[in-house]
């Protein structure tokens, strides 16, 4: 399967969290956790068009700041999720700067909060308007189904963080549509953007009918149906899925919420804050362990895992948190 969905870690193990998540052929990014920004370019955070928050401590929320500077002067909406009180959270952020000369911007922020069970509610801020909250609107998102379009939805959960809500998000690929360079070459069709544009009317179950415009490589196009391309030069399979799991008690509800969440997951991010010979002490943090962590990958099926959130007291160790967690993985 050609991946669709691009992870990385933006500081590595030890700092701050904060997966970018690009998405192939979209122009588009996604961004869990918005802790420090700066290893991004310019290019790379621009492409962000939704962030997804687990909660509201610094090292979680410290790049905003980062991504507003870059927004300000840009057209068009960021979307930012995360647990109840968000949106006072950004508006107590937002009204922390003075706006007297963003009449003429149209850059908006939407904020979300998800109450962890069916629903929430939004607010918008507007620049022109210096930023001013606009009232707050009923929001549902059944099934914590946050965000979905043709191409991805992202699912979350509410796990317990210290008496607090931390949400875990899976980005899921609804249906994974393959492309077949050699069939392309075959019935000399000329790559480009119409792939993509094909992909989602498959996707979305357009009528086979659906009359779908394809460059040829001799020049000029030709008019066929999405059937007959579609059957030409593509296949269908799973949907890829990436997991994003932090900040979580090491409790046995957490426990069962995040395997739920990540099942089969092709990548699964998650926290692996202590060595599991200090579990007291990642009890008393609210953090899971590299061993959990291991576990749980295992349990949930994923393919892979990568860690994240280290306490800095194994910085003179970097290995051992990895080598624990792929010892669970492994089932020893």
């Amino acid at each position: 399967m050609r991946s669709v969905f691009y992870p990385r870690l933006v500081n590595g193990p030890f700092g701050d969290p904060a997966l970018y998540v690009r998405l192939a052929y979209r122009g588009e990014a996604f961004l869990f956790d918005c802790g420090d920004l700066r290893p991004l370019s310019v290019r790379e955070i621009l492409k962000i068009g939704a962030v997804f928050v687990s909660h509201a401590h610094i090292d979680h929320l410290v790049g905003f700041d980062i991504l507003l500077r870059l927004f300000l002067c840009r057209e068009g909406r960021l979307l930012l999720y995360g647990p109840p009180g968000m949106v006072v959270r950004m508006a107590g952020r937002l009204s922390g700067y003075t706006w007297n000369l963003t009449a003429d911007f149209s850059f908006e922020l939407t904020v979300r909060e998800w109450d962890g069970v069916s629903g929430g509610e939004e607010a918008t801020f507007r620049a022109r308007e210096g930023f001013r909250p606009e009232g707050r609107r009923p929001w549902d998102c059944p099934d914590g189904v946050l965000l979905e379009t043709p191409y991805c939805r992202v699912r979350s959960a509410a796990l317990d963080h210290g008496g607090i809500p931390s949400l875990a998000f899976a980005l899921e690929e609804p249906l994974h549509v393959a492309v077949h360079r050699d069939a392309l070459e075959a019935h000399r069709y000329l790559p480009g953007p119409w792939l993509t544009a094909l992909k989602d009317l498959v996707r979305g179950g357009a009528p086979e009918e659906t009359p779908v415009s394809v460059p040829l490589a001799g020049g000029g196009s030709e008019t066929l149906s999405l059937g007959m391309v579609a059957s030409r030069v593509t296949h269908a399979e799973r949907g890829m899925k990436v997991s994003y799991v932090t900040d979580a008690s090491p409790s046995s509800e957490n426990q069962e919420k995040i395997v739920e969440l990540a099942r089969d997951s092709h990548l699964l991010a998650i926290e692996a804050t202590f060595a599991h010979a200090e579990l007291e002490r990642a009890r008393a943090r609210n953090h899971l362990t590299a061993q959990l962590a291991g576990r749980l990958a295992r349990r949930a099926g994923a393919a892979r895992f990568l860690l994240f959130h280290h306490s800095p007291r194994y910085q003179d160790r970097p290995d051992l948190l990895e080598a624990e967690a792929r010892a669970a993985f492994a089932g020893s």
